[in-house]
């Protein structure tokens, strides 16, 4: 038996949703909410202890947690890569993200789903936070007794809900806020493109009940969604035909319909909820989102596994140092050679005097170049070597297709009967650390001999092994050390 909780936190309110898995199905736990009073931050001293108490619920540090992030910290960006193996997409994203994030990559934190795949390479969507934004909005959560293990975007959950929305065409999900307005495009492969817009529910009069849409919010929501669904069309060569009005708001939805061009649906969350638990429950609508979010860890094959807790992808910039000490080095080493060359030109005149010179200078030179490298007795030739070895480092690293070559060779050195899902890849300019799964611990021995045999590698450490959360394969993590 298991908990599963489904957090959406907004800037409004925050909205829970309790599934528990048993041996006979899914069942409906319940769901609450705690509204932020106006004006004050969630982080607030007089919002923590009433925050504390909502969520002082028994079992929920040992549940899976499932919470969403406010689409409006989240920067989305469709990227394509020329690779179709997941041991290199993630790397590829990484690099591509680079030229179009708002953030810098060493201070970002990202994860993405992939759209489609084909000979020339691979479609993805792209959702990054940068990491102090993250952090802050982490200690909070920690502080009210929250410590999740799945970070989701809140409304790219609604891919999850997809598979019961009976629709045959791409759609558009539209969720009214308090503070903004989400859009979600989904297609027959679930989550599409999502897009935050700056314009929410007070701004056009919906929180007061009325029945009908005036003023320039009003224009301004029309033509923003109508951009959006342009743009998206455009982009995947596609047709949106509906929009499906989700959330707080959803009733209001038939009134955007003559004003938008689109055939407009009321999310039946009701309906879904019944036909995911088999069993007759009520959810109102301004919990949609966080039974999305929990919904997650109950479906087979959900369409978004999104979750910025898994890990961040650095660029790390190591190619400017290595160029520096390289050059620095060649130059040192330069010196030395001229140094010799001019030594034999003036012949046998006091050879032994001028080679105990020589000697010393060079000495000192490799001192002052590697003053934390011992000479071995040959200044000389351990600086030759030294040198030798950072061109090969630098010359492995100087660019995307050397660290490519790398990867390709390890894995290649996976035995083909051996099934590997790579979730993670960290490289840097002696280790290349690797997290996954395989579905049996011997897969992981067999993979570590496999990766052995080839003449870059030094060593390779298994740091980890675990069983899986679905308790039908086995999480590791390597550590492969290059020469």
């Amino acid at each position: 038996m298991a908990n599963i909780f489904g957090i959406d936190i907004g800037r409004y309110s925050i909205k829970l949703v309790s599934l528990k898995t048993t041996l006979r199905g899914i069942e409906y736990s319940g769901a609450k909410e705690f509204v932020i009073p106006p004006n004050t931050d969630i982080g607030s001293a007089e919002n923590l202890e009433g925050l504390k108490a909502f969520f002082d619920i028994e079992g929920l540090s040992s549940s899976d947690v499932i919470v969403g992030i406010p689409s409006d910290m989240v920067s989305v960006h469709t990227i394509t890569v020329p690779f179709t193996d997941d041991k290199f997409i993630s790397q590829a994203i990484a690099s591509e993200l680079e030229e179009v994030s708002p953030f810098s990559l060493e201070e970002t934190i990202m994860d993405y789903n992939i759209l489609h795949k084909d000979q020339a390479g691979t479609l993805a969507i792209t959702f990054s936070v940068n990491t102090g934004s993250m952090k802050q909005w982490l200690d909070i959560l920690i502080h009210i007794g929250l410590d999740p293990n799945i970070i989701d975007i809140a409304h790219s959950s609604y891919s999850n809900l997809s598979a019961y929305i009976k629709l045959n065409e791409p759609f558009v999900v539209i969720d009214i806020g308090h503070r903004h307005t989400s859009l979600t495009f989904i297609d027959s492969n679930g989550l599409l493109m999502t897009r935050d817009l700056r314009i929410d529910a007070p701004m056009i009069n919906l929180t007061a009940g009325t029945d009908t849409l005036n003023g320039p919010a009003q224009s301004s929501l029309v033509d923003e969604i109508k951009l959006a669904v342009n743009m998206v069309e455009r982009k995947f060569d596609t047709n949106i035909t509906a929009a499906v009005f989700a959330g707080r708001f959803a009733d209001k939805g038939p009134l955007f319909e003559k004003q938008l061009g689109l055939q407009t649906f009321t999310l039946p969350i009701n309906d879904i909820a019944r036909a995911v638990i088999d069993e007759h429950i009520s959810i109102e609508s301004n919990y949609t989102v966080a039974f999305a979010l929990a919904l997650r860890n109950v479906l087979k094959k959900p369409h978004n596994l999104i979750n910025l807790r898994r890990g961040s992808f650095r660029f790390q910039r190591v190619i400017e140092q290595i160029k520096g000490r390289l050059i620095t080095t060649l130059g040192i080493a330069g010196m030395i050679l001229i140094m010799f060359v001019v030594n034999m030109t003036y012949g046998y005149i006091s050879l032994k005097q001028r080679n105990n010179t020589l000697d010393r200078k060079i000495y000192q030179l490799f001192k002052d170049a590697f003053p934390n490298e011992p000479s071995l007795g040959d200044p000389l030739g351990t600086m030759r070597f030294l040198v030798s070895k950072e061109k090969k480092k630098s010359e492995n690293l100087s660019g995307s297709i050397p660290v490519i070559e790398i990867l390709r060779e390890i894995s290649a050195g996976v035995p083909k009967d051996v099934k590997v899902d790579v979730t993670e890849l960290s490289i840097d300019p002696e280790q290349i650390t690797v997290r996954g799964k395989t579905p049996t611990i011997d897969g992981i021995d067999k993979m570590v001999t496999g990766i052995k045999n080839f003449d870059i590698i030094k060593d390779v450490k298994v740091i980890d092994t675990r069983k899986a959360a679905d308790q039908k394969s086995f999480e590791f993590q390597l550590s492969i050390a290059l020469k």
